[in-house]
C-alpha cells in the first residue's frame, strides 16, 4: 500500500513538472512571437525632405517648447507652412521616432531635447534654432523669447 501511494506522489509530481515545462516554454513561445511581430510591423521612419512638413517635436511640460508654440500662433505660422506637431513625453512612438530622427542626424541620442524640429533633413534643437527656421521660411524677423 505504502508502494502504491509512493508511486501514486512519484507520478503526481512528474506530471506537476511536465506541466509548468509546458506552460512555461508556450510562454516563452509567445514573447518570441510578439517580439518578431513587433519587429516585423516597426519599419524605419521614412522622411523624405523635399516631401514631407517640417516635423516639431515638443513636450507637454517644455516651458520652451510653450515658447516656441506661442511664437508659431503670434506669427501664424501654421496657416503659412504645414506642420506636423509631434508630444514625445508621453507619445512613446513619438518619442522613438525623435530618437530615430536625431539620429539620422548623427546627433548624440542618449541627449536630445526639446523643442527639436526636423525639417529639409536637418535637425534644429532649442527655441533659438526652431524659431530661426520658421522666421526664415517666413520671411520675418526673428524675435526670441
Amino acid at each position: 500500500m505504502k508502494q502504491t501511494i509512493l508511486t501514486f506522489a512519484i507520478v503526481l509530481v512528474i506530471v506537476g513538472l511536465l506541466a509548468v515545462v509546458a506552460i512555461g516554454s508556450r510562454s516563452r513561445k509567445t514573447d518570441t512571437q510578439t517580439t518578431q511581430s513587433l519587429k516585423a510591423t516597426s519599419s524605419p521612419i521614412a522622411l523624405s525632405p523635399t516631401s514631407q512638413a517640417p516635423i516639431f517635436f515638443y513636450g507637454n511640460t517644455c516651458p520652451h517648447c510653450k515658447d516656441v508654440e506661442e511664437w508659431m500662433k503670434e506669427n501664424k505660422v501654421e496657416e503659412k507652412i504645414s506642420v506636423v506637431k509631434k508630444e514625445v513625453y508621453e507619445n512613446r512612438d513619438n518619442a522613438q521616432e525623435l530618437t530615430q530622427v536625431a539620429g539620422k542626424c548623427n546627433l548624440p541620442t542618449d541627449t536630445i531635447g526639446v523643442p527639436f524640429l526636423y525639417a529639409e533633413g536637418k535637425c534644429f534643437v532649442g527655441s533659438p534654432d526652431v524659431i530661426s527656421y520658421f522666421s526664415s521660411k517666413m520671411g520675418i524677423h526673428s524675435t526670441e523669447r
